[in-house]
């Protein structure tokens, strides 16, 4: 199977959360920020300061969380090919899965029972919280977990392009291989290429995300939050939009499979107009 394993596995999810985050994005804070329907945010104030914040940091977790996981994944299938080989087993595969959303769930715990409300700034609406000592500690646990995604994905990167490199051009030096054995070595290479280049087109969003926040919040931390919204806004929807379309464009199993189903739903799709068509006719000609 295309999708079964850990890196397509956990690239969904991804890709879900992703979703998740952009719908967020543009109802708990673009739509407070316009004002739109005002009396109603202001009466569910609490409820939805809650939901947007919770699913703010919840989904920032995942999207590091899954960033360093699969930049993981990137250095087994190249360092380590029989090891990567067991993440397709479904205990290692849960484990993973369950690393990747714990952070949901750690926020949902201490940011979900907090007490929010919506302050008016620059002439917009934008949910603050109380300062609860529990969401206090979350926030600054976050800030620690996303020096350390960075780092990670960093360091899992360099790793992985270097012995990709290496074990290229010790291919390269190889001419004994038969020329069906040269094929699959060179297709498997180019699916390898592609699933790299995608996953350091993540880790890069990453990085620049991280260095935003680093900026905003502590060296800039008088930036005018609209400023900083709309810049957040920007990188939202690119991190929350551009995953699902790299892995249709850059995988080429994913794209095959694409063209197929398309394919196959044009294809019935004519063949049912035509037979509507001629069932017509038929109707007609009674």
């Amino acid at each position: 199977m295309i999708f079964s394993g850990p890196f397509y596995r956990l690239m969904f999810v991804g890709i879900i959360v992703d979703m998740i985050s952009a719908i967020n994005m543009f109802t708990g804070q673009v739509i407070p920020a316009k004002r739109w329907f005002e009396p109603f945010l202001l009466r569910h104030q609490s409820l939805l300061g809650a939901i947007f914040l919770t699913v703010t940091y919840g989904a920032r977790c995942i999207q590091g969380a899954t960033a360093t996981i699969l930049s993981f994944c990137r250095v087994c299938a190249v360092c380590f090919p029989i090891f990567y080989h067991k993440l397709g087993q479904p205990n290692y595969i849960y484990t993973m899965q369950f690393l990747q959303v714990s952070g949901a769930f750690v926020a949902l715990a201490l940011l979900g029972p907090d007490t929010y409300e919506y302050i008016m700034e620059d002439n917009g609406l934008y949910a603050v919280g109380s300062d609860d000592a529990d969401a206090e500690w979350f926030y600054n646990f976050v800030a620690i977990m996303e020096v350390l995604f960075v780092v990670a994905i960093v360091a899992n990167n360099m790793v992985t392009y270097t012995m990709f490199k290496v074990k290229f051009s010790k291919k390269k030096t190889i001419s004994t291989i038969s020329p069906s054995k040269y094929q699959e070595s060179q297709e498997k290479q180019k699916r390898e290429n592609g699933l790299d280049k995608m996953t350091f087109i993540v880790c890069l969003v990453e990085i620049i995300y991280f260095a935003f926040i680093v900026y905003s919040l502590q060296i800039n931390q008088s930036m005018n939050k609209r400023v900083f919204y709309f810049l957040y806004n920007i990188l939202c929807v690119i991190y929350s939009t551009f995953s699902a379309w790299m892995l249709l464009f850059v995988s080429k199993p994913i794209n095959a499979q694409f063209h197929q189903r398309f394919s196959s739903l044009t294809s019935r799709r004519s063949t049912r107009s035509m037979s509507i068509s001629v069932q017509g006719s038929r109707d007609a000609n009674k």
